[in-house]
């Protein structure tokens, strides 16, 4: 207890120290001026040994107060004031910590890769929230840092810079753009995570902390009554009569769907049309009604991905809303402008009435994230609008929207209603429709772990595997095994599926529903983000759940402190090596890709080491006696 609160005075007089030079100096500093290195003592193997703030704060002035809220885990607050209102200034707060002692880092954002140190490649990863995580070779956490501001860390970066023997972690503030506004105060809060842990646990904790700043955001929590679903994707964008579609109930059922997803295109089979107004009746739609009829007469759930605005094309919405327009990231059709009141009036009755006359369980709506630009755009002609900010419009739409579905029906399973968190993806990438084959598995999982690590058991990642009925079966196991730690979406067509592909997918989305409780409501620990996470891990002192994903040095299971762990090989090579210090015998029982058994026995270690034969796509599973 001494050693910390020496620790914290310490960090409060270096803190003082930097942001005095600031406020004492009559132009502040200048870029590339550097305060004195200050060198602090060791925290537990870790080296923070340099902090420098850089810019020209004034008229401001600032406060600063860290707290220690955990062992080694440090909250600076921050204030910028000012007598007068004046416009935010441009400064940089670095982290200074030594670069031989970081083996590679992780970013909820993108930067350029650098050849002195291995940076796994975001290139297609980006998010709104800014985590950075240095790691060690073994994936513990050196440190990890994030910030959150009034402004919800929109005009905030955190960037990766090489100075001498140290990495500087850089926090930017309002480097690229500055608020429309002048303000009395300014407050950020920084944390910074130094504790020796797995680095996985360090960004979700961080992460947490991020999401439990903004008391009006609305994040859903995974709705596992629907899961897992099937997705129409693949039979309606091979144009398959949506009647026809309800031939596949019993089969879809058998396979362990709980629910059917109405992916995007089906607004093109249905083809309804609009009156004079931009108004329809989904009543006159009688072939989607009969589907949702016969969905609940299976006890099967219906949930609708709906992407109404880009109706924006339609004739009658596009005279009734002249003028009232967007882009949309992905296309050069117009979108709906949501900064105005009809407008969002418009698309929540929209919304409503389908819900209230189809009777679907759950709605998709990400289409919400896809707006641009994020703040102002010119207007030559402001035809009613109540905000500027597309943003605040949309945060007022989305809040309206699903208020109003609720009274429709309070069980509703709004899915994706959350704000954009996670990958932000340009194209076609926020999800890879329909992946097929394994070439992509390695980018499929490395978006899976990020959301997973970002948001939890509240991951928005949605990732549909679809299956061609050439995919060989063991292809089929892998697949599912790259998405089985977050919510599996699984499209296929069922008149050409083999059946040895059948037994495994049947196999496997058997596995997920019975292990749920240790693949996403438990602990759950990623290794090597350089290598895509070859190894992961999840699950309690029950049973623990490792997937293995590539040839990896041994799988440490440390104590063997589990009573049951299943070991995926979800690589092509034939054999998993284990590492560890059980305190008992360990039994094994081998099954293949389909879930047929193998063969079993018990573990036999020779110098620490002991080896199975698994055969791809299968698991062994271990009991301890």
């Amino acid at each position: 207890m001494i050693k910390a609160l020496m620790m914290k005075k310490q960090l409060i007089y270096i803190f003082l120290l930097l942001f005095g030079v600031v406020a004492c100096s009559p132009k502040g500093m200048n870029e590339g001026e550097q305060i004195e290195t200050v060198v602090l003592e060791k925290n537990i193997g870790l080296n923070l040994n340099q902090l420098q703030l850089v810019g020209d704060i004034q008229p401001f002035n600032q406060e600063i107060r860290i707290d220690t809220i955990g062992e080694n885990i440090y909250l600076i607050n921050l204030s910028l004031y000012t007598d007068f209102p004046s416009s935010l200034p441009k400064f940089e707060l670095y982290v200074k910590y030594p670069q031989k002692l970081i083996h590679s880092l992780w970013s909820s954002r993108t930067w350029s890769n650098n050849s002195f140190i291995n940076i796994p490649n975001y290139s297609r990863l980006q998010s709104d929230f800014t985590v950075v995580s240095a790691l060690t070779s073994t994936s513990q956490n050196r440190l990890t840092l994030a910030a959150y501001d009034d402004f919800k860390g929109r005009f905030t970066q955190v960037d990766i810079r090489q100075l001498q023997d140290s990495l500087a972690f850089s926090i930017n503030f309002f480097n690229d753009a500055v608020p429309d506004a002048e303000i009395l105060e300014f407050k950020v809060k920084i944390l910074v995570d130094l504790s020796s842990q797995q680095f996985s646990q360090s960004i979700r904790s961080t992460a947490q902390w991020l999401l439990d700043q903004d008391t009006k955001r609305v994040i859903t929590k995974v709705d596992l009554s629907m899961q897992p679903v099937y997705s129409l994707w693949y039979p309606l964008d091979r144009n398959i009569p949506l009647e026809n579609i309800t031939h596949y109930f019993d089969s879809i059922q058998s396979m362990g769907f709980r629910s059917v997803l109405f992916d995007d295109g089906w607004q093109n089979v249905v083809r309804f049309e609009v009156d004079k107004n931009g108004r329809w009746d989904p009543s006159q739609i009688t072939i989607v009604k009969e589907f949702m009829d016969k969905a609940k007469e299976a006890d099967m759930k219906v949930a609708l991905w709906y992407s109404m605005p880009v109706l924006g094309a339609n004739q009658y919405v596009f005279d009734h809303f002249d003028g009232k327009y967007l882009q949309y990231r992905t296309s050069s059709q117009p979108i709906l402008d949501i900064r105005y009141p009809d407008v969002r009036d418009y698309l929540t009755d929209m919304y409503s009435e389908i819900v209230t006359e189809w009777g679907v369980d759950g709605i998709w709506f990400n289409y919400l994230n896809g707006y641009y630009p994020n703040e102002h755009i010119i207007v030559t002609d402001d035809l009613g609008r109540d905000f500027v900010s597309v943003r605040k419009s949309l945060d007022s739409l989305r809040a309206s929207m699903e208020q109003k579905l609720l009274d429709a029906q309070p069980e509703l399973s709004i899915n994706q209603s959350y704000p954009t968190v996670g990958p932000l993806h340009t194209s076609n990438t926020k999800s890879i429709s329909g992946f097929l084959g394994t070439t992509v598995l390695g980018q499929v999982r490395e978006k899976l772990v990020n959301n997973r690590l970002m948001y939890g058991e509240f991951s928005p990642f949605m990732e549909v595997m679809g299956i061609h009925p050439k995919d060989p079966a063991v292809d089929i196991a892998r697949k599912f095994q790259t998405i089985m730690f977050g919510v599996p979406y699984i499209s296929y067509f069922s008149y050409t599926l083999p059946e040895d592909v059948r037994e495994t997918l049947a196999y496997w989305v058997k596995y997920w529903k019975a292990n749920t409780e240790y693949l996403l409501e438990s602990d759950f620990f990623a290794f090597n983000p350089v290598q895509r996470y070859p190894l992961l891990k999840a699950g309690n002192q029950v049973k623990q759940i490792f997937a293995v994903y590539d040839r990896i040095e041994p799988v440490n299971m440390e104590q063997f402190d589990f009573d049951e762990a299943d070991l995926i090989n979800s690589s092509d090579y034939g054999y998993v090596s284990v590492t560890g210090i059980p305190a008992g015998k360990v039994d094994y029982i081998v099954y293949d890709h389909k879930g047929v058994y193998v063969e079993r026995g018990s573990l036999k270690f020779k110098r620490d080491i002991a080896t199975l034969a698994i055969p791809p796509g299968g698991f062994a599973r271990f009991i301890v006696k």
